[in-house]
């Protein structure tokens, strides 16, 4: 499966959208997915969202733009201190990674 990357060409006939079922299990980088702007001077809030971190998702469809780039739809659990979100939404294809056996949930 080729989870990163783009589509490298124009191909007129490709269908711009497939549906994964089942879903295919991945690695969703947040750090890379919610950057920090440069010089960044944020307070740290134990009570926040972390978006720090690689969590395991669902990705559950593949979708090109307009300029041919690939974003897939997924679902993951956005966790703060007290509170655990389930959170479904497009995302670049760069912050997605199969999860492969052996690979440490989140890690």
């Amino acid at each position: 499966m080729r989870v990163n990357g783009s589509s490298g060409g124009v191909d007129p006939h490709r269908r711009p959208f497939k549906v994964l079922t089942p879903a295919v299990k991945v690695l969703i980088d947040l750090s890379v997915l919610y950057p920090q702007p440069p010089h960044h001077s944020g307070t740290f809030t134990a009570d926040g969202f972390d978006v720090r971190r690689v969590v395991p998702g669902d990705l559950t469809e593949w979708s090109m733009t307009v300029d041919g780039d690939w974003i897939g739809r997924v679902t993951y659990q956005l966790m703060s201190k007290d509170r655990c979100e389930t959170v479904t939404h497009w995302v670049p294809s760069r912050v997605l990674k199969p999860l492969t056996r052996g690979t440490n949930r989140g890690e």
